[in-house]
């Protein structure tokens, strides 16, 4: 069995992660990059892009690893880190009124 065939769905998953980073990140750009909040905006999407890149290598880990436990940590790790991004993507308009931006 070659090694991408095995643990296929974790890893599928990871990859659609992955294609969801790039949809919070449109959805960022299209829906807050306007003037009350563009600071805020561009901040937002500098940190996503720095997830996504953390994101990238959190998927060659887990396309080369052989060990189930190191999916899943990858794994755990990807939805924690997509968690996060998410909240700071619903509650970017109160923060940036709560820190003055």
């Amino acid at each position: 069995m070659r090694n991408s065939q095995r643990f296929k769905f974790p890893k599928t998953v990871l990859f659609g992660i992955t294609v969801l980073y790039i949809v919070l990140m449109l959805a960022t750009y299209f829906l807050y990059y306007k003037e009350p909040v563009i600071v805020c905006a561009q901040r937002m999407l500098s940190a996503q892009a720095i997830a996504l890149l953390f994101q990238v290598a959190l998927n060659y880990i887990n396309y080369h690893s052989k060990n189930k436990i190191v999916i899943l940590a990858t794994l755990f790790v990807s939805a924690m880190l997509f968690l996060g991004a998410l909240t700071a993507f619903f509650n970017l308009g109160m923060m940036c009124e709560l820190y003055g931006f």
